[in-house]
């Protein structure tokens, strides 16, 4: 089996308005047994409510978890933050920044694109279901909002449990008016799983032989993962064969905006000496050489809000149907 890993430091920004329940959500990732290891940059540790029995070291700025994740304080600037998490990268599997609720994440990104140890994750934003129509009439914080939105890779319309569902039907219209092209959630339980949002490396992968293999790891995995949330759907694809390099990304380009992440090792028949990490969020995605000792299969994990279908679909399966 391919390791689905890259030198580089895959790096998220988490945005959205005060209140929208960014620190919520972040809390529910560093509690989680995972086995991707964390780095959350933070603004205020005393927003957060991390079991006292999983913190291992609180050092001034910076909280250590059992977990393997790290929680370091952005108090003091988020530059200074970023370079305690570098310093011991090599600790960590994903770093995850959460944008001030009044900022454009966009800024945040920019800097990280600039530091070669780190890879651009996408930015998620979160949209207050209760509040949003609301906000959008307030001429103070209607720009800040919309250009939240603007930057997103991934819409997840949050605490739609809270209200009814005349408004959040409301909200979602009015976010595809903005953001047709964005992949878009909506989150209605308080015990969501927030791991498939920011990486897919935690999947599971099955075991078989097969030249293609289709995993919903909603079921108990071989492997001990947790399971995801039953709003995630998930697939691994496997071919042991190269693909061709422009079949494969015309198939990337076409998936559907349910497909909110994938990664892979890909191997293409125009360079039978190297691989490829392919990574997508929303409507993006980017292919980066690997490091590794160069294979002939190729492995792709696919994360969707909607069922994977069980038969092979050549929409969705493209290259990887072809034996």
């Amino acid at each position: 089996m391919n390791d689905i890993q890259s030198s580089t430091l895959p790096f998220t920004v988490l945005g959205g308005f005060l209140g929208s329940g960014k620190t919520t959500l972040l809390n529910r990732l560093l509690n989680l047994t995972t086995q991707t290891r964390y780095a959350v940059l933070v603004n205020d540790f005393g927003e957060l409510s991390i079991d006292e029995h999983l913190i291992t070291a609180h050092d001034g700025e910076t909280i250590a978890l059992a977990n393997g994740c790290m929680c370091c304080s952005m108090a003091d600037g988020f530059i200074g933050a970023l370079t305690t998490v570098m310093d011991r990268a090599d600790q960590f599997d994903h770093m995850v920044v959460e944008a001030s609720g009044v900022s454009n994440p966009r800024r945040i990104m920019d800097i990280a694109k600039l530091d070669p140890g780190l890879s651009p994750n996408g930015t998620i934003v979160l949209v207050d279901a209760p509040q949003f129509l609301n906000q959008l009439t307030d001429s103070m914080i209607k720009d800040a909002i919309l250009t939240q939105i603007e930057e997103a890779d991934i819409l997840m319309i949050n605490k739609a449990n809270l209200t009814n569902q005349t408004t959040v039907e409301a909200v979602r219209e009015t976010l595809d008016e903005q953001r047709s092209d964005c992949a878009l959630l909506i989150n209605d339980r308080d015990d969501f799983d927030p791991r498939p949002l920011f990486d897919s490396t935690h999947t599971a992968f099955s075991s078989t032989e097969k030249h293609m293999a289709l995993v919903d790891t909603n079921t108990p995995s071989d492997h001990g993962h947790d399971n995801i949330h039953d709003q995630f759907h998930s697939c691994v694809l496997r071919h042991r064969k190269p693909l061709d390099r422009n079949t494969f990304e015309r198939w990337a380009t076409a998936l559907p905006l349910s497909v909110i992440r994938g990664k892979g090792v890909i191997s293409f028949t125009e360079s039978p000496n190297q691989q490829w990490i392919w990574q997508k969020v929303g409507r993006t995605y980017c292919l980066e050489s690997n490091s590794g000792t160069p294979e002939q299969s190729s492995t792709v994990v696919l994360i969707s809000t909607e069922g994977m279908p069980t038969d092979i679909d050549s929409k969705l399966y493209g290259p990887f149907s072809t034996q």
